[in-house]
């Protein structure tokens, strides 16, 4: 199966694969509140249960990645139906390299170096992890934070990638009375990351740009230790939050580019402005719309591996996607994940679990923006 490809980026101890490995204990079972599982190969999912056992185990955390380390990581994104049924609409790998890449210059000349970089500047969507104690020190006026994302900040610059930054340890800064807003204003106080922003927001070919609080193990897994730069375990068991967040931004970000093109295609073929609403002209006229919309994505696809992965089930779940934003707006209904969760629970085909999950993660995130205002920096659709 074709693969959405995504790059995972962060300086050393931000959190990466500690970030993966709660992502696959996460979901490699079905839970209620999420409604569907991922699965890897056997030698994937054997070599991230063993780093997550030892991030659990009450002897210090696992050593930081080598250079040589780097690795990819194959996540199938699946559902087991009520008639137990399973249905596998989509994969995404997750290359996650040593943070070394990003702060030793020797590294990224390298040969091995160099090909990690040219992955980053190709990549359609980039995972940037901030580590959330940095983040802290940051606030308390430490700047190294930003001095170390340069490189990362430069490469998206320069791409056209979805970027959605991560910040880790999130538990840390709510305790502290942080929000996801209020960091960013402090983050925006820097002339770098403010310029890198303005840049970035004011781009029309740009994809998405989120802010995405997470905690890979919890409140209360870990506290800040005496020397205010150590975490300490406390022997509870692990509670991620929002980890399942950015896998499902990645979906619904591919869709929201797509429906951005679409719609300037047509305001250029109009010789007009963009129309507004999230009901666009297609979908007003769907018999000749399908067709077009077809061939559009199928040239946008040869180009993007993104979209060639899901070429087979993106038209269809296209239209699923923006019909259900159509119908909250027009209905003016809140988010009813619980819902979506049982419908995708009835899917007959992986053509429909593609369409149901789509409509799902579009409404997972809704309400995670609506908990965390500020979250989407770039890249609605109105």
């Amino acid at each position: 199966m074709s693969s959405i490809p995504v790059t995972v980026l962060g300086p050393q101890g931000s959190g990466k694969t500690v970030y993966l490995a709660s992502l696959f204990r996460r979901l490699a079972i079905q839970r209620d509140d999420v409604g569907f599982f991922v699965q890897l190969p056997p030698d994937e999912a054997t070599k991230l249960n063993q780093i997550y056992s030892q991030i659990v185990s009450p002897d210090g955390w696992p050593d930081p990645n080598l250079l040589a380390h780097t690795s990819e990581w194959r996540f199938t994104c699946s559902i087991r139906t009520e008639q137990g049924e399973v249905y596998s609409p989509f994969t995404l790998d997750y290359l996650d390299f040593a943070g070394d890449h990003l702060t030793n210059t020797a590294a990224t000349k390298t040969e091995y170096g160099a090909a990690v970089w040219q992955r980053v500047q190709e990549s359609e969507f980039l995972l940037v992890l901030l580590d959330g104690l940095k983040v802290l020190r940051y606030l308390d006026g430490d700047s190294r934070l930003v001095d170390e994302l340069l490189p990362v900040l430069g490469a998206i610059g320069a791409s056209k990638a979805v970027a959605h930054f991560l910040v880790t340890k999130w538990d840390l800064l709510e305790a502290s009375g942080h929000t996801v807003r209020g960091v960013l204003a402090r983050l925006l106080e820097n002339p770098d990351f403010r310029d890198f922003s303005t840049n970035r927001m004011r781009r029309t070919d740009g994809g998405a740009l989120r802010f995405i609080p997470v905690s890979s193990l919890g409140p209360g897994f870990a506290t800040l230790g005496p020397d205010g730069r150590t975490m300490v375990k406390q022997g509870r068991f692990p509670r991620p939050v929002n980890v399942e967040v950015p896998l499902m931004a990645v979906l619904v970000d591919l869709f929201t580019r797509e429906l951005h093109r679409v719609r300037g295609q047509e305001a250029a073929r109009q010789a007009g402005p963009p129309r507004t609403g999230l009901r666009p002209w297609l979908l007003r006229e769907a018999a000749k719309w399908l067709p077009a919309l077809r061939g559009a994505l199928a040239t946008h696809a040869a180009g993007s591996r993104a979209l060639a992965a899901i070429q087979d089930t993106m038209v269809d779940a296209f239209v699923a996607f923006v019909e259900e934003r159509e119908r909250r707006l027009e209905q003016q209904e809140a988010d009813d994940s619980e819902r979506l969760r049982a419908h995708l629970l009835r899917a007959r085909s992986r053509q429909e679990a593609m369409n149901s999950m789509v409509k799902l993660f579009d409404s997972v995130l809704a309400e995670f923006e609506a908990v965390h205002p500020g979250t989407l920096v770039a890249g609605e659709v109105s």
